[in-house]
């Protein structure tokens, strides 16, 4: 069947360039030029017949068309890159799918699980990262890592909860626009950053806060991407825990101690999958490593 899909290239540029919000970035990891880089977006947005970044002074930003395209141009690849690995004719019986954000691979996953390889090098450690999508499901991996409410709730697939209480941060220069000594109500106004959960998490706070936020909201999905944001000074982030190297080199500060509990990061398996003895070491593993 003949398709109009833009060719794939440029889909896989793209989709790098949206994740890092860097068109030198995207170059660096693609092991192409800067100037290919932007030669794949502009073919892009030729077939698309519109827009996808807004260009500014050495920094980028997804219009609404870029950010929905985004948005199904990174499930679409963790998708196929978890069907190659499944459909591969050398494809391990020790092979482990753990879906998981590239956030929280980075900042929590990696390092628990280099310690799992070394006391087992035979497993082999699949990443699926469109964990926080709408299309995602818990069937298709062996474990998950996803953002959710932490209540306590008793559940087959949920193993262990990891509250991350949020509060607050931004780039010191940002933190200025508050003025000395400030009070929550100081950032009405500002502009917030946030993605799509179905709960307004910013409201939220405010509520704990005691106020009514109004603000200019910017939706970046990617967590990473937030966190460049806020440190770049585009807005007020929500932050956990897993921001803490920002906060202790300083490149982001908490201008509040208020903090909005009751979520965080939920640790489950599916109890439909078949799962191997690798993947159920690497659950016990990973609930007996959460600090």
């Amino acid at each position: 069947m003949k398709h109009s899909l833009p060719p794939l290239e440029a889909l896989k540029v793209f989709e790098s360039a949206a994740r890092q919000l860097s068109f030198t970035l995207a170059a660096r990891e693609l092991c192409i030029t800067k100037s290919a880089v932007s030669y794949q977006i502009r073919r892009l947005e030729e077939h698309i017949g519109c827009p996808l970044f807004t260009r500014a002074v050495r920094q980028i930003v997804l219009t609404d068309a870029g950010r929905e395209l985004y948005k199904t141009t990174q499930w679409i690849f963790t998708e196929l890159g978890r069907t190659l690995v499944q459909i591969r004719p050398d494809a391990s019986d020790h092979d482990v799918l753990v879906g998981a954000s590239t956030h929280v691979a980075a900042r929590w996953l990696s390092p628990r699980v280099a310690g799992f390889v070394e006391r087992h090098p035979q497993v082999s450690i699949v990443l699926q990262h469109a964990v926080n999508s709408s299309e995602f499901r818990l069937d298709a991996v062996d474990i998950a890592i996803r953002w959710d409410r932490c209540d306590g709730r008793a559940e087959p697939q949920r193993l262990r909860e990891m509250p991350a209480p949020l509060f607050v941060a931004c780039s010191p220069q940002f933190a200025l626009r508050l003025g000395a000594n400030p009070q929550p109500s100081a950032i009405i106004g500002l502009p917030l950053l946030g993605d799509d959960h179905p709960q307004d998490l910013w409201q939220e706070w405010a509520a704990v806060a005691g106020i009514r936020l109004d603000n200019p909201r910017r939706r970046i999905d990617d967590a990473n991407v937030r966190a460049q944001a806020a440190i770049d000074g585009q807005g007020l982030v929500l932050a956990d825990q897993m921001m803490r190297n920002e906060l202790r080199s300083g490149a982001l500060v908490a201008p509040f101690d208020i903090e909005l509990r009751g979520y965080g990061y939920v640790i489950l398996r599916s109890p439909q999958r078949r799962h191997n003895a690798e993947a159920a070491a690497l659950c016990d593993w990973l609930c007996g490593a959460t600090e």
